[in-house]
């Protein structure tokens, strides 16, 4: 196998690592919360607030990994998150619009059918965590990693552009946990979406600002209901 064909292999292998890492952190997490708790019931709040926390250093880490490779390669992360591009404006309104009205479609219609709960009685601190910290956290790293990280590795190593965006959006959509297929779904479009985005604009600084103020919008909704 030349070498182009063992890094293609090696971060296709990455892209199953990745998720796996947030599984095997998130999962024993979840279990342990309800082994502990009494008659085994955990509230919404008190679960997404551990589950997440616990989920900050595999975020932050794969992160560095990638900062770390691209560093390596010579390639700064102002380069990688600045557009390529000149900027459509038309294009990112389109992408900001549809990703929000996907996902905030979705969590409405989970929170009305109790597919999701809603968080309440929280400590403002929590607040803050989930409508500041938790979304600039997964719009950053997993912005950087999924979309201007894995695309490019895919597509330099002889992938076409309808591969690496799907490979890339079915290793982000297992990120978010096992339990709610539906949200499989709605994150494996989303990632669709932003990664045509991503492969058409090369403008990562769109998308991360896209996903901070879609994760703002979901946590808000999810504590104060709509």
């Amino acid at each position: 196998m030349n070498r182009k064909g063992a890094e293609g292999e090696r971060f296709l292998r990455d892209l199953v690592y990745f998720p796996v890492v947030f599984n095997v952190v998130g999962l024993p997490v979840i279990f342990v919360l309800y082994a502990i708790s009494p008659g085994y019931s955990v509230d919404s709040g008190t679960l997404n607030t551990v589950v997440l926390a616990s989920l900050f250093l595999p975020w932050w880490l794969l992160a560095f990994v990638v900062v770390r490779r691209l560093r390596r390669e010579g390639v700064a992360v102002r380069e990688r998150i600045l557009p390529k591009r000149k900027f459509s404006p038309f294009s990112a309104v389109l992408v900001f619009v549809v990703l929000n009205v996907l996902f905030q479609g979705y969590m409405i219609a989970s929170l009305i059918y109790g597919r999701i709960p809603l968080m309440t009685g929280l400590h403002p601190l929590q607040i803050v965590f989930f409508v500041a910290l938790v979304p600039v956290t997964a719009g950053v790293t997993e912005e950087l990693i999924w979309r201007g990280y894995f695309i490019d590795k895919l597509l330099a190593s002889g992938r076409s552009e309808t591969k690496a965006v799907v490979y890339s959006a079915l290793s982000w959509a297992f990120i978010h946990g096992i339990f709610l297929p539906d949200k499989i779904v709605v994150t494996f479009v989303f990632g669709i979406i932003a990664g045509f985005y991503y492969v058409r604009e090369r403008n990562l600084l769109v998308l991360i600002l896209t996903h901070i103020v879609v994760d703002v919008i979901s946590y808000a909704l999810t504590i104060f209901g709509f």
